[in-house]
């Protein structure tokens, strides 16, 4: 028996299906050769320009990769940035071309991980790699450079509201949305921060930056007592990575069941 340890990543139906045939395919090929087949390994990636580069660069990213047995070879690229929300994105599918053009833009300032994972459809299959290697990358922000940094707007924060009115009792959920706009049309990125009992009356970042302007406040484990719900946004043309454009706060009371309000 041959055993392949495959890294996970999601799948579709037709993907799985697609898998089935392929395994029994190499399997037919194991009896027919007398030889286990071997899987591929990742060698290397590399960005065609060193960085740290400004915002809005073209980048391309070149990966290599060798399979003892001379089988054909896919590769996929995942970023994980502050355009992804600091979280793995498939930037494409599985394809023959070991090279992915990154067009960046504003909302990619900050730190990036670039991964490029392969297989050779003989192991592991469509929802996960059989190799992989990965670089990282920081993007600058272009906030003063050029006229068209100088030119565009930093977004606003219009509000911030509750599911729920205050006070609420202890254990609830309050889903918190934010609302903004930037004249500019550029994407918006957000970020949650909590102060209360429960972080110790310190600022606490509940969010990392993302798109999604909601945050869900499970109080189960909060304690009792006055917190502030803070949201900042930015889109990536004035504040750095650790900075922000705009924010606004809002206070909110959670209070042990049983207590008359």
């Amino acid at each position: 028996m041959i055993a392949t340890v495959c890294m996970g990543q999601a799948i579709t139906t037709k993907e799985l299906l697609a898998a089935r045939t392929q395994n029994s395919a190499s399997l037919a090929d194991l009896a027919a050769n007398g030889a286990a087949n071997q899987p591929p390994s990742a060698k290397s990636l590399t960005p065609d320009r060193e960085g740290p580069l400004m915002a809005g660069s073209e980048i391309a990213w070149t990966g290599t990769a060798y399979d003892p047995d001379g089988d054909r070879i896919l590769y996929q690229f995942w970023l994980n940035g502050p355009a992804t929300g600091n979280s793995w994105k498939p930037m494409t599918g599985w394809t023959d071309n070991n090279t992915w053009n990154w067009s960046t833009s504003p909302v990619d300032s900050g730190l990036n991980i670039i991964d490029m994972r392969i297989r050779d459809e003989r192991h592991c299959g469509p929802w996960s790699h059989d190799s992989h290697i990965s670089a990282e990358y920081a993007i600058d922000s272009i906030q003063g450079s050029g006229q068209d940094a100088k030119a565009n707007s930093a977004p606003t924060l219009h509000s911030i509201k509750p599911s729920r009115q205050s006070p609420q009792d202890l254990g609830i959920k309050v889903t918190w949305t934010a609302a903004a706009s930037d004249p500019d049309g550029d994407t918006v990125l957000y970020q949650f921060l909590l102060k209360g009992p429960s972080t110790e009356d310190v600022w606490l970042p509940e969010t990392l930056w993302t798109t999604n302007n909601v945050w869900i406040w499970d109080t189960q484990n909060a304690k009792a007592g006055i917190y502030t719900v803070e949201v900042r946004i930015r889109d990536g043309y004035h504040s750095d990575a650790e900075g922000w454009d705009d924010f606004t706060r809002a206070a909110y009371v959670i209070k042990q069941k049983g207590v008359i309000r």
